[in-house]
């Protein structure tokens, strides 16, 4: 009688399942009552009006808790399977029922915004411009994960404020109405700089007094028949001063080079702008080989605030580990060096064809007319010079018919009757106010360019998505810009949304160069690529961490899930795979050696039978951004694949818990440390979860490096180890590495390739958050609980169709989620 008693909020209600109730009745009253309230839920309270949130979601704990297994406790009565079954499929029923019906009212996703990434991408493919706007707008708000759900990209005063900024400096890059200049094609030398002259003419000759050997100026360049060979990478004597930028804009810039003493090593050039302001910005990179010029090439935007500078990497040291300062002269030095043959820069490449596309795309029926020498300001600035201006015969119907067109293809569909009106009468207004066409033409394009047309995504709840929402949709999940024409005619014929149709784009769309996009956003938040640089290693106890490694290993991954998307492989490779894609640097920070991977380009490696490596666990990026620089940790490593991989984010920790501090000092082990706070019974439950995942990954240090044993700063032994062929003593080697472990159903593990052979027995919750994970960033909207039989239905469409990486996408599109708002 005590618990039908303390049962009356849910015999109150007729909706409660009968089902509910008996279970609830049996099992879980003796701990979610009143008085004990465990886990924060008190079920004698509880009604069951799922109409509301707070309680729908108190229900989905509850469901989730006892449809896992997790309710009751393992220790407690375990309630009949009949009972277990009939208590899910009546409660699992109400709340699919009650989800569903919210969709139906007001669809899965919320209004959402073009977030600042898309923003740029899309005005730049409007515009055909590449001026930078990202760092004009607010960083967005990620939610469930990703800056392209609607819940997180709301407006603000300074959003506004901040937009109105970034379509005035777009416009002012598209409508490029100054004096064209030549392009010109230069080849310099670094033999002609006055800088490196001057150090040649420095003496050469050891010091008479050997105590002022450190002291002195040194020669740092040699001097060959064909080439300059640099054996320092101080940016400051690397600047190619001889290169005078005339205007901002976009180059192509080629350089000849090779490795010099390199014992059969490439030796890696880098390229960088640098603005004394700013700091250098690095536009390409390339390995060298030793001895065989390479002429490499590329493409980048230079603002004439910048200048170009090559810097080589890891050189000014030999065989030995000696520096180029161990040496008595530089004629006598046997180090690595880098001879840079010629560099050769053509630009600006916008004056191939001028008047520049920009302006043809906005204003492509309206004259431009030459203004007189004498008359143009700043003539002989070339950056500001403006030498033509805009003569339409009708300046009033141009206005009209530049606004509408440009709103057209702003607002990714065709415009309703009046819809531009506004626009053209802000243009219209400003004209007769006494402004320029130019300015005029701007206010209207402005008003386009901040338009909630624009900026918000046109999707209404209803069946379907019109078959130009769903151009949108598509064409912003995988290249996160506005539909092509292709796509916009098949939307506009509404074959779009005809399954064939459909995927084929998706063929089409993936094979597109744009679509590195959706490989960079996607992976950049759903692994956490993104925070690469949240952390920087400690050098006294990783050394060996530099740039190039750091690149290689974001670039690593990247080439693996693109591998993946291309080769349509199964996605239990991001488990476990055979195979890697490696450049030179990962690959021998790996230990893979040099004929694996022999320069900057990623090649698909196949791995041995016996390796530890394969998947994305025992990537350096996975492993370097779930540690915090100095240690790892089997708790954040263990949650992130929880989270990340397996869907299961763990609950936050209870207020107060204290953090676990590790011990650099090399005397006790994070698992020593870890075993003393799992003795509290409040956090013992969790880190049974938590934990073991995190121990498997043990044998992998904060970069991502095979360990056996733990560095330490103090305790330990010489490691063996060498940085540039120079012997470690920043660090000692410790304690030995335990990777063992046992899940929280009782299987054990003794290392990582154990227990990815555990995941891979069951590789369903990785089938089911990969799914949920391309679904929340597609649509803008996390998985509701509607969406759980729609979620189920696409995996196991993917999987029967041999669960590889594209097949999951295209289901994904052609299911009703994807293509309903």
């Amino acid at each position: 009688m005590r618990s039908v008693l303390l049962l009356l909020p849910l015999f109150a209600s007729a909706a409660t399942p009968s089902a509910v109730i008996s279970l609830i009745d049996l099992h879980c009253i003796e701990c979610h009552d009143a008085d004990l309230k465990k886990g924060g839920i008190d079920l004698t309270a509880l009604s069951f009006d799922l109409a509301a949130r707070p309680t729908f979601d108190t229900w989905v704990k509850v469901y989730d808790a006892v449809a896992n297994g997790e309710m009751p406790p393992k220790k407690k009565a375990q309630p009949e399977a009949k009972i277990a079954q009939a208590f899910t499929a009546a409660l699992g029923e109400r709340l699919h029922t009650t989800s569903l019906a919210e969709q139906e009212k007001s669809g899965r996703t919320l209004v959402r915004r073009l977030n600042r990434i898309e923003y740029e991408n899309t005005v730049r493919d409007l515009l055909h411009i590449d001026t930078p706007l990202v760092g004009l707008l607010p960083e967005d708000t990620p939610m469930h994960g990703f800056d392209t759900v609607a819940e997180g990209l709301r407006f603000s005063q300074l959003q506004i404020e901040k937009y109105l900024e970034a379509a005035d400096a777009a416009l002012d890059a598209a409508v490029d109405l100054r004096i064209p200049i030549e392009l010109k094609k230069e080849r310099f030398s670094y033999k002609d700089q006055k800088s490196i002259k001057d150090n040649l003419a420095l003496p050469d000759n050891p010091p008479e007094d050997s105590k002022k050997k450190y002291n002195r100026k040194r020669v740092v360049f040699r001097d060959l028949p064909d080439a300059l060979v640099m054996f320092t990478d101080a940016d400051y004597m690397l600047g190619l001063s001889n290169f005078k930028l005339r205007r901002s804009g976009t180059y192509r810039i080629r350089m000849s080079a090779y490795g010099y003493q390199t014992a059969g090593e490439p030796v890696t050039a880098r390229l960088y702008t640098n603005d004394y302001s700013a700091g250098k910005r690095l536009i390409g990179h390339w390995d060298m080989p030793e001895g065989q010029p390479r002429v490499v090439e590329t493409v980048t935007r230079i603002n004439r605030s910048e200048h170009l500078l090559v810097m080589p990497f890891s050189v000014g040291y030999d065989e030995r580990g000696q520096r180029l300062s161990d040496s008595n002269t530089t004629k006598e030095f046997t180090g690595r060096g880098l001879a840079v043959q010629w560099i050769e820069i053509e630009g600006p490449l916008e004056m191939q064809n001028w008047p520049p596309p920009s302006v043809k795309a906005l204003l492509p029926d309206v004259e431009l007319a030459p203004i007189q020498t004498k008359k143009i300001p700043n003539r002989s600035d070339m950056e500001k010079a403006i030498g033509f201006e805009l003569k339409p015969a009708d300046p009033v119907a141009s206005l009209k018919i530049c606004i509408e067109r440009f709103a057209a293809k702003a607002f990714r569909r065709p415009l309703e009757v009046g819809e531009s009106d506004r626009f053209v009468k802000l243009a219209h207004d400003s004209l007769r106010g006494g402004a320029s066409f130019l300015d005029a033409a701007k206010l209207g394009l402005r008003g386009v360019l901040t338009a909630p047309q624009f900026l918000l995504f046109d999707e209404l709840p209803g069946l379907r998505l019109s078959d130009h929402a769903l151009a949108s949709r598509l064409s912003y999940f995988l290249w996160s810009t506005l539909p092509d024409d292709e796509l916009m005619n098949l939307a506009t014929a509404k074959k779009l949304h005809e399954p064939t149709v459909l995927k084929a784009q998706v063929k089409r769309l993936l094979a597109d160069k744009r679509s590195s996009a959706f490989v960079k956003n996607f992976t950049g938040q759903w692994l956490d690529l993104r925070s690469i640089d949240a952390t920087s290693p400690d050098t006294t106890l990783y050394p060996e961490f530099d740039e190039m490694l750091k690149l290689a290993m974001v670039g690593e991954t990247e080439a693996f899930f693109t591998e993946l998307l291309q080769k349509d492989l199964p996605i239990t490779n991001f488990i476990h795979s055979d195979f890697l894609m490696l450049n030179r640097r990962i690959a021998q920070h790996y230990g893979l050696g040099f004929d694996a991977a022999n320069s900057e380009q990623f090649v698909r490696v196949k791995l041995p039978a016996d390796s530890v490596r394969g998947g994305l666990l025992t990537q350096a990026s996975i492993l370097k951004v779930t540690a915090n620089g100095t240690v790892s940790s089997p708790v954040l490593r263990g949650a992130w694949v929880m989270k990340r991989l397996l869907g299961q984010p763990p609950a936050p920790p209870p207020p107060g818990t204290p953090g676990v501090e590790p011990d650099t000092r090399g005397a006790a082990t994070i698992r020593e440390i870890l075993d003393k706070h799992r003795n509290n019974e409040t956090c013992a439950g969790c880190h049974a979860k938590i934990d073991p995942p995190g121990f498997a990954l043990e044998n992998f240090d904060v970069i991502g490096g095979w360990r056996d044993r733990y560095r330490s700063k103090e305790k330990g032994d010489k490691p063996s180890a060498k940085v540039e062929n120079r012997g470690v003593w920043q660090y000692k080697v410790s304690l030995p590495v335990d990777a063992s472990g046992q899940l929280a159903d009782g299987r054990s593990f003794k290392d990582i390739k154990d227990f990815k052979s555990l995941l891979l027995t069951n590789p369903a919750d990785v089938h089911r958050c990969l799914t949920e994970k391309l679904l929340t960033y597609a649509t803008g909207a996390a998985p509701s609980y509607a969406d759980k039989k729609a979620i189920a239905e696409i995996v196991d469409k993917s999987l029967k169709q041999g669960g590889g990486l594209t097949t999951f996408v295209n289901e994904i599109v052609l299911s009703e989620t994807f293509r309903r708002k």
